[in-house]
């Protein structure tokens, strides 16, 4: 956090800054258990790392687990290169029952495939149900499937899942126990590393002597007591080590904390925050209520002949730079200064707006639209009443004004307008449309035409299949798909058409079309 802010920060805790209230544990432990096959690999003792693991787990499920539900997974252990290769062994059960479970899968297991831990933490996720409690996830190596259980984790505390995810490493080297304190950190948890049978025995007792609910919720007020949204930082020893949310639990280990605490404004700062040490207790789950200073405000309105209209994404700037962007109908809170807004619903308001904010200032700000109104085309092929289904155009002395979307429509300016069809094989101008003050206006527009049909046959002059063919404008322009057989609306002038190369081989055929008129066109084969 940067110095200046750090510089601000003061106290206004609540009377109880820090209560703490026993009031759930988790309620089940769930083993992922690495089976592929690096575990018959030796540990530094000499012991394979397969033969350590069955004896230490066994011992371990056989503890005292009274008031929990175990369940137990298994990677690994059924084929050599399946990703998918996890097995819930023990599902969710009273401990007792879980001892002779896992004798039996232990006294059978044969180590032999992949290190799938983001599937198998997945699956877990699956079998806990509305469960809270422990993943132990004992591993000899890293994840080899192509996925990144780090991330995964990571995701999980951002999403309050209330699952506390532990690791043992068995025998790693580096590389692959950076990797498994990765998933540590970003569960909140510490990573536990083992070389030997005595050293995994250890590190689980230690996870058993944790498996309660650590960490606390956040509430912030105002000044008046009210309820608002704050975020922060916990810190240790000067170090920042989590941001929290008061957007439901956060879960963090046991210990004492100093908290970091305001509003978060649209430029990404902590309003005034405020610093408490925080004490997490071991059991139970930790409430922290804390008042802090609202920052000052911004909403947007609008404006068009007096009436409210819908709005823009609006930018904020500071010294031309863009510091943040709101949508038009949020209120938002903002570091105290000057800022520019622009904003740009449509191409007639390009917008902008100065404001210059102090402490406690809840500002609405108000953008004064130009009057526009919104008008849509069907233009229609004379005679048949085809439907011309592409973008049209606005022109007005000289200059296109406006691109107007076939089926939305545009917003213009009131005024007199050429309207154009852009298409390069039928193109078309009608000078002459008169738009309104009217706020909805719609114009049916005929686009004089004639017909043309095409028609395939054979070398002997018979009719052939009807295919798709090729239309060009003038007599040599590369054609664009047409479909042979049926009635093609052409404004007048010279083409050409070429048939399909994989039917057959045909000579380009050039002809004329004149308005009002409906003509067959023959494309016969050599």
């Amino acid at each position: 956090m940067k110095a200046a802010i750090l510089a601000t920060l003061f106290c206004l805790f609540a009377s109880d800054p820090a209560a703490v209230f026993a009031q759930e544990k988790s309620d089940a432990i769930y083993i992922i258990f690495d089976a592929s096959g690096s575990m018959w690999q030796k540990l530094a003792d000499g012991a394979f790392k397969i033969d350590v693991a069955k004896q230490v787990l066994q011992d371990f499920v056989a503890g005292d687990f009274a008031g929990y539900e175990l369940a137990f997974r298994a990677y690994g252990h059924r084929s050599k290169g399946d990703c998918r290769d996890s097995e819930l062994i023990i599902p969710f059960g009273a401990p007792e029952k879980a001892v002779t479970q896992l004798k039996g899968f232990m006294g059978s297991v044969n180590p032999m495939g992949k290190t799938p831990i983001s599937y198998s933490l997945r699956e877990a996720l699956k079998d806990f149900g509305d469960r809270r409690g422990e993943i132990i996830l004992i591993s000899d190596g890293e994840e080899t499937c192509d996925d990144d259980p780090c991330a995964l984790v990571q995701a999980w505390n951002e999403q309050q899942v209330k699952i506390n995810v532990h690791v043992v490493g068995l025998g790693l080297d580096e590389k692959s126990k950076a990797a498994m304190q990765c998933i540590s950190e970003a569960a909140g948890t510490e990573y536990r590393d083992a070389g030997s049978a005595s050293e995994l025995a250890d590190g689980l007792k230690k996870i058993q002597q944790q498996t309660t609910w650590a960490g606390f919720t956040l509430e912030g007020v105002d000044e008046n007591g009210q309820r608002i949204r704050v975020q922060g930082i916990l810190s240790r020893a000067g170090k920042e080590l989590f941001k929290v949310t008061d957007n439901g639990y956060n879960r963090v280990e046991a210990g004492e904390y100093t908290l970091t605490a305001g509003v978060m404004t649209k430029n990404g700062h902590l309003y005034k925050p405020m610093t408490q040490s925080l004490r997490v207790a071991e059991k139970g789950e930790t409430r922290v209520k804390v008042q802090v200073v609202t920052p000052p405000s911004v909403k947007a309105k609008f404006i068009e002949e007096g009436e409210q209209q819908r709005g823009a994404l609006i930018t904020a700037l500071q010294n031309g730079e863009e510091v943040f962007k709101f949508r038009w109908m949020d209120e938002v809170y903002v570091d105290e200064g000057a800022y520019e807004f622009r904003a740009k619903p449509n191409a007639e308001n390009e917008l902008s707006v100065t404001e210059t904010f102090a402490a406690g200032d809840q500002k609405e700000i108000m953008f004064q639209m130009t009057h526009t109104v919104k008008v849509t085309f069907k233009m229609l092929a004379s005679g048949s009443g085809i439907w011309f289904r592409e973008n049209y155009e606005l022109w007005q002395n000289g200059e296109m004004k406006y691109k107007v979307h076939v089926a939305n429509g545009a917003l213009v300016l009131p005024g007199t307008y050429e309207l154009r069809l852009p298409n390069e094989l039928t193109p078309y101008a009608k000078p002459g449309i008169v738009i309104t003050e009217k706020n909805e206006q719609h114009f049916d527009v005929t686009v004089p035409v004639g017909h043309v049909t095409v028609i395939y046959q054979k070398a002997d002059g018979t009719r052939d299949k009807d295919d798709r063919c090729f239309i060009g404008r003038g007599p040599t322009v590369r054609g664009v798909f047409k479909n042979g057989g049926q009635k093609i609306p052409l404004t007048p002038g010279t083409y050409n058409v070429i048939g399909w190369a994989q039917k057959g081989n045909y000579e380009r055929v050039v002809f004329e079309v004149k308005e009002g008129e409906d003509k067959e066109v023959i494309l016969q084969a050599k």
